[in-house]
Order: C-alpha cells, then structure tokens, then sequence
C-alpha cells in the first residue's frame, strides 16, 4: 500500500492534484495539521472519500517548537514504518520550519519525495534524483476546487438545446466582433431588459427616438430570427424569462462560455467549466453568496471571468477589487482572474487592473476574443505533455 503524506497550509490544491492522478499509486493520505485545521483537513477527505483513498488526520503542535514538531513526526514515521507501508511524502505545502522538519525525518527513512511545480504542475523529485519528473493529470474538477477553499457551490444543468446554443454563440460572436458599433444600441436593449426585469413582464413599449435607433434596431431583428423575441408596433416581447436574460446581458457570459468550450477541443489543459456557478460561503453566522460569472479549471488552476455589459465608470473599482477578492478567497496562490468588458475601459481601470494582477479584454479584442482566451489558458502551464 502506497501512502502519501502532506502538510496542510492555506494552499493545499497540490495536496490533492496528484492523488486524482491515475497514474500514481495512492491507497491512503494522511494529512499533517495542527488542531486548528481539522476542518480543512475534513474538506479535502470529503474529496479523497469517494475516490476510494483513505485520508487520515494527524495532529502536531500549533507552537514554532522545532523539537516538539520532530518529536512528532518521529512517532508517525515509525508507525509508518512498524506497518510496513511505502510512504511518498509531498513536500509541495507547509510552513517552512514544519516543512523542513518534516523533510529531514522522512529523508532518514530513505523515502521518495516529491514537490508539485507550481506552473508547469510537474511532480518533481527531490529524492530519488534519479526518478524521472511527470506531468500531473489535470482531474481535479470545479466543484471540488472550491471545496478545498471552503465554499460551497451550485453548478447550473445546461437546459440549452445544443442546435440553439451554437445559435446564441453564433449571435454572441456578431455582436461581439461589432462592440464598438453596437454599444449604444446594446445598452438601449440592455435598459428595455432591466425594465421587464423591474416590472416583472417580457414585453416593453420602445419609445419614439429609441424606435429610431438604426443599431438597436439590428440587434432586435437579430433576436427575432433567433426566435428569442418579436418586435412589431412598438412593442418588444421576449420569448422566456432567459430570452430576457439573455439580451441583459448574459450574451456576453454565454459567448464566453461557448468560447472557453470550443477551446477545449484544442487545448486539453481545460479540465472543467461551467457558466453561472452560484458560490457559498460561510462567515460567521452567516452565508455569503457570490456568482462567478464564467469559471474554469485549466492546469489544475481556478480561473475566473467576469464579464461586464455596462460601462465602469461608477463602480469600476468595486468590480476589480471583488475579482481580486474572489480570486485569493476561492482559488488560492495560483489562482487567475480576468475581466471581459463590452464598454471601453478609462485608463484608471486598466492600470488598477493591472496592479492587482487581472487579465483584461476590452470591446476592441471582443472579435478575436476566442484567440485571446487561448493565449491566457495556454499561460497557465502544463501544455509540455500536450505537444506530443
């Protein structure tokens, strides 16, 4: 029986990644923490469970006591070794002094070692040097992902008939490769949406001058021929409540979406998607949810998209610090963020973007959105073993 052992930290995503692995052996984890990450601990069993590995908790002090970690850590070797087990130990997480403690009791029992490279996921050796460093399988998968990170999360049922949904990212892609033209008239049908969202109807009377419109009036004639609405007389009528939703703006996150999946096809590293995951997470006494617009697992790092219909220049800020938030909060060191905006950007946002370590794509990359999500997947690392 193959055993692993780790140390938990506030990162433990590469505890986890080469377990998922199926090419390396894994009956049993056992996960070294002090009390106070018992219930980290208890999140990543719940994802080693159902896999059929054995996670087990083992406890050293909370204290930055060198001589009390090694004694510890000694009474787990020899358990380990009085059961005859062969332990790997993954020396990719932990505080530095428990870690290193660690390294040094295990390196005296001759056992294999390893770390997860952070960016090209790679399981390297530290011992034997003469094992040969591997590719992590990408398997961890979305839900999972935030499990680690102690929120909870809906993943949506696609109800989209696939023939309607290349449709809308057929739609999506026109209006996209237009965003300069067309802004003015999305953001009139954007406001006619809001109005059936706050009246709580899906039909709406345009007003003489919007009636006059020429770029609303091509975005209108476009829902009609995709069956989502009818215009006649003045009056706009959605088809269904996510027709509505649809021209609100969710034709951005559902072109990026249907992007992110074509990608996939090409670039294997995209391990999970989903569109519209609702996330939970608890403080305190209370629930906090947030939605993710657009998230994907690739190289098994979280990567979030926020995508953005309306302008920034009231809450461009809040917007860019929430991504930031979300991004550290739910994903980790390794974690990536990027902002899809359909309105221009003001310089102000574009520097603060870039401070905070967020990706951007405007309304003048929209038309080769699909070559600009490529080159930030492929960014993530881990393609090597894909060029063969």
């Amino acid at each position: 029986m193959i055993t692993h052992v780790g140390i938990i930290d506030q990162d433990p995503v590469r505890l986890i990644t080469p377990l998922l692995d199926h090419g390396v052996p894994a009956e049993r984890m056992i996960f070294i923490g002090t009390e106070a990450e018992q219930e980290q601990y208890e999140r990543l069993a719940s994802i080693l469970t159902p896999r059929n590995i054995k996670a087990e908790f083992f406890t050293i002090p909370s204290s930055i006591n060198i001589a009390s970690i090694r004694h510890r850590l000694d009474e787990l070797a020899a358990t380990l070794k009085q059961q005859q087990s062969e332990v790997w130990f993954n020396a990719s997480c932990g505080l530095r002094h428990r870690l290193l403690s660690a390294y040094e009791v295990f390196r005296t029992y001759h056992w294999p070692i390893y770390v997860i490279e952070p960016f090209s996921d790679e399981m390297c050796w530290l011992y034997p040097a003469d094992r040969e460093q591997q590719q992590v399988e990408d398997r961890i998968q979305l839900a999972d992902y935030l499990t680690i990170f102690g929120a909870r999360s809906e993943l949506p049922e696609s109800s989209v008939p696939e023939a309607l949904n290349d449709q809308l990212w057929e739609l999506g892609q026109r209006w996209a490769s237009s965003a300069l033209e067309l802004g003015p008239g999305l953001a009139t049908l954007n406001y006619l949406a809001t109005t059936c969202r706050k009246e709580q109807k899906l039909d709406v009377a345009l007003s003489e001058k919007q009636q006059g419109y020429k770029e609303l009036g091509i975005l209108l004639k476009d829902l009609d021929e995709t069956g989502l609405a009818s215009y006649q007389n003045g009056i706009l009528t959605f088809k269904h409540e996510e027709a509505r939703r649809f021209a609100n703006g969710e034709w951005l996150e559902n072109l990026v979406h249907s992007t992110v999946r074509a990608i996939q096809n090409e670039l294997p590293t995209i391990q999970d998607h989903s569109l519209g995951v609702q996330v939970y997470r608890q403080i305190g006494d209370r629930e906090v949810r947030n939605e993710l617009d657009v998230a994907t697992v690739v190289n098994n790092k979280l990567h979030i998209i926020e995508c953005k219909t309306k302008g920034m220049r009231d809450d461009g800020d809040d917007t860019l610090y929430k991504l930031e938030s979300l991004r550290d909060l739910l994903g980790g060191l390794q974690a990536r963020a990027m902002l899809v905006s359909f309105r221009p950007l003001r310089h102000h946002d574009l520097v603060r973007a870039q401070d905070l370590g967020l990706a951007i794509i405007g309304p003048e990359q929209l038309g080769d959105l699909q070559l600009h999500l490529h080159n930030w997947f492929k960014d993530a690392g881990g393609h090597r073993h894909n060029i063969a």
